[in-house]
């Protein structure tokens, strides 16, 4: 079966099925769990879909948080690293949150008494923070990278120039030992790195799917961040040889 073929048929599934796992997809269409993965990582940097915890689901920050009533692995795992970095959340504080799953749940989940000033280059994450009254946005403006709902170019740039934030929440694609954060588009790698300098510290919030993954585009060394946030106990077997480089792991 050609790519193409399998993956408009990858594509009819998900707007039947709603969501859609790996293991099953290779069944059906008697392909390998690499190639079907492959193929997920593909259409969604095509803007297709949104790839989750062993599967995918229509390309919407909405239907991420939808997972739940699925019973998504990842909407527990989003849930337990938001709880986790609820805690660093303060009033009068100016904190950069970028585009990503992750920063979308746990900016809808931050509590509507919370006083602070959020800056972002993700107009879904500036719409999740409607209800949030005492929340002041900053919505950087730019060109919309539409694939992943982000503002980016020269015009976010400078804007990034004139901030001074207590924290920087970094969403990325991979966290690897040697390879360092890294993401799947070559620009939004180097905003990532001005809003690190923009912060006094850099958060990194993932679920455990991304540990040990390695993607097209680096961001930083692991050691260059202040803390990192998982959906694990800091004690995990996974987490052994990050818990050597002397960055707080929570």
């Amino acid at each position: 079966m050609l790519k193409e073929e399998r993956q408009r048929l990858i594509l009819e599934k998900l707007n039947t099925d709603k969501k859609i796992n790996f293991v099953e997809l290779g069944t059906f269409l008697d392909v390998s769990y690499d190639s079907i993965r492959r193929d997920i990582i593909e259409l969604e940097d095509k803007g297709f879909l949104k790839k989750v915890h062993g599967g995918a689901v229509a390309n919407s920050y909405l239907s991420i948080l939808g997972t739940k009533k699925y019973g998504a692995n990842s909407s527990e795992e989003l849930a337990t690293v938001s709880k986790k970095a609820q805690k660093l959340f303060e009033n009068r504080q100016t904190i950069i949150m970028d585009g990503g799953t992750t920063n979308f749940f746990m900016a809808e989940q931050l509590p509507k008494t919370l006083e602070a000033t959020i800056i972002t280059n993700s107009p879904p994450l500036a719409m999740a923070l409607n209800e949030h009254p005492k929340i002041e946005v900053i919505l950087l403006g730019g060109s919309y990278y539409k694939r992943y709902q982000i503002t980016l170019g020269s015009e976010v740039s400078s804007q990034l120039a004139h901030i001074n934030a207590d924290y920087y929440f970094m969403g990325v694609n991979g966290v690897h030992i040697d390879k360092g954060l890294s993401i799947r588009h070559y620009e939004e790698s180097l905003i990532k790195q001005q809003m690190m300098q923009a912060a006094k510290k850099t958060i990194c919030c993932i679920i455990e799917e991304k540990i040990d993954v390695q993607e097209a585009y680096k961001v930083c060394n692991f050691q260059q961040l202040d803390m990192m946030i998982t959906n694990l106990k800091p004690t995990d077997n996974a987490l052994k040889d990050f818990q050597k480089l002397g960055v707080e792991i929570v």
